[in-house]
């Protein structure tokens, strides 16, 4: 039996023929989360939220017309499609995108994860906060404290019989330790996902937040001068989010991509090679299909160092005269773009850092303002530990780190056989020891 949302595409789909719009399509994206808060022993949020949002998009006469709607009834979905066809008068003429897929692509992965009583959630959001405070008795009530269920869905379907949808369902934990003592004060906050509950790691996350809060008490600035550095995957992950124009197509067709011109040049270090991948094993989500209904495979960004491809829809591979290598991405209310999915990172060759010195940034502030995303310039205020011969000799804050993304991917020390991956599994790194990059803290 068909739900809700499915009885939604074949009226907007039947709609659309009955318009006589030959090249349409139609997105459907939502989520349904149920987000659990304590304070002082006391659940300080109890929210159960249910949303969605239908997108349409209609080309013609090479003219491309968007327009959404949160109201899934029949009236709004052809108010919808009505707005989409007026809004395609007043657009540019774009004769590089297309409406072509035919594939019918379904995904489910609800079923990998199992149900948990409301109880039991409730129970483990008091324990994380409880916990914090008995680890620590400079402890104050976590600012940051709660668990999360979270199913989400997507929908695509076209007039030309591509149907393709994606579900999927994961849980959440994040806790912070806020310490005072005196007149020093630190915070450490951290999270963890997986698509089992049973997989979280309560009492890792509260010893990881506890015992780092404790040791940035009673840090200071790092004395000024320049260090090998290590990235944390999660810091690491958004510089790569932050510069995601270096391998976007779209970046590239505007003309805005400080890699356009480097195709089949050495963009990285040689004994790096970066993939995308949507089915990665170890990944939490998967991308089985892109937002113009094609079917995602690996692709190879950059191969020993030299950068292969960008990522591309039907646009960007148009009129660029590039292959489409299938990562259109478009939420409901947004244009035609391009994403990447799962970001991995290996090594031709690997080595033991545990003889070197350096130092190992674990938070940065700022990572709006203090990144130029055209000359590569980063600037930030960090936190982190300083290791030496691979023991932890001491912590920092308040310190500056500044350097350039563009130089520091060619300028690699050292590769360890060590795979990382960031909090949201969607990025996943051997350890990289980075060249000298200049530190202003201390005299």
């Amino acid at each position: 039996m068909k739900n809700n949302i499915e009885k939604s595409i074949d009226k907007t789909l039947q709609l659309l023929k009955k318009k006589k719009v030959k090249d349409g399509d139609v997105i459907i994206t939502g989520s349904n989360v149920l987000s659990l808060k304590s304070e002082n022993k006391e659940l300080s949020e109890f929210a159960k939220s249910n949303t969605h949002a239908l997108g349409v998009r209609i080309i013609k006469d090479n003219k491309v017309g968007i327009s959404f709607t949160e109201d899934l009834s029949d009236w709004a979905i052809e108010t919808t499609i009505d707005n989409a066809i007026n809004n395609s008068k007043f657009s540019k003429t774009n004769e590089y995108v297309r409406i072509e897929s035919q594939e019918e692509i379904h995904v489910d992965e609800t079923t990998q994860s199992e149900d948990v009583d409301t109880e039991h959630l409730i129970e483990k959001t008091f324990y994380l906060e409880e916990e914090v405070k008995r680890r620590d008795e400079r402890a104050k009530t976590p600012p940051y404290n709660g668990v999360q269920e979270s199913e989400s869905h997507f929908y695509l379907a076209n007039t030309h019989g591509a149907r393709c949808s994606y579900k999927a369902k994961n849980y959440g934990c994040y806790t912070s330790a806020l310490l005072n003592e005196g007149d020093k004060n630190s915070m450490h906050f951290n999270k963890r996902l997986s698509k089992n509950f049973n997989q979280l790691d309560f009492d890792e996350l509260i010893t990881e937040v506890v015992d780092t809060s404790k040791n940035l008490l009673t840090a200071n600035q790092i004395k000024s001068g320049e260090y090998l550095v290590k990235f944390s995957p999660d810091l690491l992950s958004s510089f790569f989010s932050a510069f995601s124009s270096l391998i976007s197509g779209k970046a590239v067709m505007d003309n805005v991509s400080p890699w356009r011109d480097k195709l089949n040049e050495e963009v990285m270090d040689q004994r790096l090679t970066m993939i995308d991948s949507p089915d990665y094993k170890e990944a939490l989500t998967k991308y089985p299909f892109d937002m113009e209904g094609h079917r995602r495979t690996e692709i190879s960004l950059v191969e020993g160092g030299i950068l292969k491809t960008f990522l591309h829809n039907s646009e960007t591979s148009n009129k660029l005269k590039m292959k489409n290598n299938n990562c259109a991405f478009r939420g409901p209310k947004s244009p035609l773009g391009v994403s990447s999915s799962n970001i991995i990172l290996s090594a031709s060759s690997a080595e033991n850092i545990d003889n070197l010195d350096y130092v190992e940034i674990l938070t940065a502030q700022g990572l709006h303002s203090g990144i130029n995303r055209t000359s590569g310039e980063i600037s930030l205020g960090v936190s982190g530990r300083i290791i030496k011969n691979g023991e932890i000799v001491g912590y920092f804050k308040d310190s500056t780190f500044s350097g350039n993304f563009f130089k520091m991917l060619k300028e690699v020390h050292s590769i360890s056989d060590k795979i990382e991956a960031s909090t949201d599994k969607s990025f996943f790194t051997p350890e990289i020891i980075f060249n000298e990059l200049t530190f202003a803290g201390a005299i």
